[in-house]
């Protein structure tokens, strides 16, 4: 059953805040969306007042939900009696993540990139994410490419599920959005090595790659005049970094191991 939650958040006098990135889905539509995909053990990242949480607890075997604001930690505890949702309160970013088949969270903006960066090595079904329209299209690999769009395809497909407009929300975002869904599809090898090419690159992804990793040396803990004899013998050392694919980028990795491996 679907549950507004703006009653809730003015019977606890509570309103959004800005320092914990607070917008709460209000659109019977899109939770329904989202809640169609869960299965299983659900991990949900701010559950807010949980209205997306309900639905979910109506469809999955357990839900776990993530939740960093006290004051709707309790709201939570106080408003639903559910048997098959674990409220944990802390941030998701730091405590940690027990075992799930699959993400669904309206993720709170201001934490969308790390938390993908920290979901996407976790073993999963599925994520189904609602976030920012930008942060979307890096995903879906439209513009630029960037660590986050690199990253992401090397583990994931994705796939949009629908546009999101900000009266779905309370209180409405500056910014449109969207739910996308995230498919388990490796593409390479992702390790320390791989991380940390795409990492060094990407903090200078205008340059060529040469000029990328002599300035990206802090990944490597190496001095510049010792790293730019590697770079000068990289794979494709002067192709831009937009340009590159994964399958490329691995290849980079392999030979900045291999270089450090006979380096001693």
């Amino acid at each position: 059953m679907f549950r507004d939650p703006r009653p809730l958040l003015a019977r606890h006098g509570l309103t959004a805040k800005k320092a914990f990135s607070q917008n709460f889905l209000v659109s019977r539509h899109v939770v329904e969306a989202m809640a169609s995909f869960a299965h299983g053990t659900i991990l949900e990242v701010g559950p807010g007042a949980g209205t997306l949480t309900a639905a979910l607890a109506e469809r999955a075997d357990q839900v776990i939900a993530i939740e960093r604001d006290p004051a709707m930690v309790a709201l939570l505890r106080e408003e639903y009696d559910w048997d098959n949702v674990d409220i944990i309160e802390g941030d998701a970013l730091c405590v940690d993540l027990p075992p799930f088949d699959a993400c669904i969270s309206s993720v709170p903006y201001a934490i969308s990139s790390p938390l993908l960066f920290r979901l996407l090595p976790f073993p999963f079904e599925e994520l189904v994410l609602l976030l920012q329209k930008e942060v979307c299209h890096k995903l879906l690999r439209e513009g630029s490419p960037s660590r986050l769009s690199m990253m992401a395809y090397s583990y994931a497909d994705t796939y949009p599920v629908r546009k999101v407009p900000p009266t779905a929300f309370y209180p409405p975002p500056a910014v449109d959005s969207m739910v996308v869904r995230l498919v388990p599809h490796r593409k390479v090898c992702v390790d320390t090595w791989y991380e940390k090419t795409v990492t060094a690159l990407f903090t200078h992804k205008r340059k060529t790659v040469r000029n990328a990793l002599i300035d990206g040396r802090e990944m490597f803990n190496k001095e510049k005049d010792e790293i730019r004899a590697i770079a000068d013998g990289a794979p494709y050392a002067q192709e831009r970094i937009t340009t590159l694919s994964v399958f490329q980028l691995r290849e980079i990795a392999d030979r900045l191991a291999e270089a450090w491996s006979e380096g001693g």
